[in-house]
């Protein structure tokens, strides 16, 4: 309706326009260089404009068509070509999980000349080369996928750094995340963590776990059970723990893991005495197994004073097997051999153990008793090793059960007894 009122209203003005040109004719006059082109009736010029106006909007509406229909059928290759490319992707990532890995390279590369997305297929062809053992193409791969999605640059990095460790080369890894921005990243700070606890880089594992434990990878307990494994391993490495334990917290140095592993630093650098000393007074705190047992590895030249601080404590542990074990292994390296077998069978009898049966063994041997000692080298293998009992079938007589727990042996039975050279 309201488009007939507008045509109702341009007939009716170019009626008037009309009668007002045909009552005063007028005339138009154009002029260019020498040129003249003069028109007597004013009818005609507007006829003609009208013309001339329709003739160029019929030419710049043909223009505009014709370059619509080129866009259509550019657009229309692209989209063939696109999803052709979509097509090859797909393809190729199939024949890359199939294991078809010349068929997939070829796919993946003819699909990247048109891809809507061509970090995918770098990603893709970077882990095509991973497979085929192929650093060179790897690298240039993930190279080429940071430059096609920069905003992507920690999830590239973690996929290249996990592709680096994969193959064995940790100093790739730890270059590829060394120059990364601080992040949140749970998985990527994961994987640092590994890198470095992998490089035995107890520094950068140590900086790493506050970060750990804001991304929620640990919680405040974990935290800081891992402290002390970072600190019992740098001790582990240290060629002088003398040095690296006082750098320690007070509160790593009050630690139980901690302190055992600060004696057992001290053991491996040869300073025995010392180590005693750290372990006797932990033994006097938290009673450990693992304490007791490297206590009685003691390998310095004092061993009957060591048997005598051990001694001490079997009014308080008598039925410990840990404890007769270790003093057991004191008493023969002082070359008390009868104490050293009555300790050794004590916490037999308490505990049977592969490496009780194996020091036992070993002492029967340095006293002349290999028969008895072959049986117990079996017995252990037994406890040591979950085979069959031997067809042959050679048991061994356990301890009778008057046997003294505290292996209180004279002095006179130890020298009653004699290696085979001391006879």
């Amino acid at each position: 309706m309201r488009r007939l009122l507008w045509l109702l209203l341009a007939a009716a003005a170019g009626v008037l326009a009309a009668s007002v040109v045909a009552g005063q004719p007028g005339y138009l006059l154009l002029a260019w260089g020498d040129w003249r082109i003069e028109i007597r009736s004013l009818l005609l010029a507007l006829v003609l404009a009208l013309l001339l106006f329709g003739l160029l909007h019929w030419l710049l509406g043909t223009a505009y068509r014709t370059r619509q229909a080129l866009l259509r059928r550019r657009l229309g290759r692209q989209l063939r070509r696109r999803e052709q490319s979509e097509a090859d992707l797909a393809a190729g990532v199939l024949a890359l999980l199939e294991g078809r890995y010349p068929q997939a390279q070829k796919l993946l590369q003819r699909s990247r000349r048109a891809a809507a997305a061509p970090v995918l297929h770098a990603l893709a062809l970077a882990h095509l080369a991973r497979l085929r053992a192929d650093a060179a193409g790897r690298e240039r791969e993930f190279a080429a996928a940071r430059a096609a999605a920069p905003h992507a640059r920690l999830a590239i990095a973690h996929l290249q750094a996990q592709a680096q460790l994969d193959a064995g080369d940790t100093t790739a890894a730890a270059a590829t995340l060394k120059d990364l921005p601080d992040h949140d990243s749970p998985r990527l700070l994961q994987l640092q963590a590994h890198l470095a606890r992998q490089r035995h880089d107890w520094q950068t594992l140590h900086d790493l776990l506050p970060r750990l434990r804001r991304a929620g990878v640990i919680d405040a307990a974990e935290a800081a059970r891992q402290e002390v494994d970072i600190a019992c391993a740098r001790l582990a490495d240290s060629e002088v723990p003398d040095l690296l334990w006082p750098q320690l917290s007070r509160r790593l140095r009050r630690d139980g893991r901690a302190q055992l592993a600060y004696a057992q630093a001290l053991c491996r650098v040869g300073r025995h005495d010392a180590a005693q000393e750290v372990l006797g007074q932990l033994l006097l705190d938290d009673w450990q197994p693992a304490a007791v047992d490297a206590f009685g590895r003691y390998a310095g030249d004092d061993p009957q004073r060591q048997l005598s601080v051990a001694e001490r404590w079997l009014a308080a542990h008598a039925g410990d097997p840990t404890l007769l074990l270790a003093l057991g292994r004191l008493a023969r390296r002082a070359r008390l051999w009868a104490k050293a077998q009555a300790y050794f069978d004590s916490s037999l009898l308490l505990a049977p153990t592969a490496q009780g049966h194996l020091e036992l063994a070993q002492l029967l041997e340095q006293i002349g008793q290999p028969e008895t000692a072959a049986g117990h080298y079996r017995a252990g293998l037994q406890l040591a090793v979950p085979l069959a009992i031997d067809r042959a079938g050679t048991s061994i007589e356990p301890a009778p059960p008057g046997a003294a727990l505290t292996a209180a042996t004279s002095a006179a039975d130890d020298r009653a007894i004699l290696l085979p050279h001391e006879a």
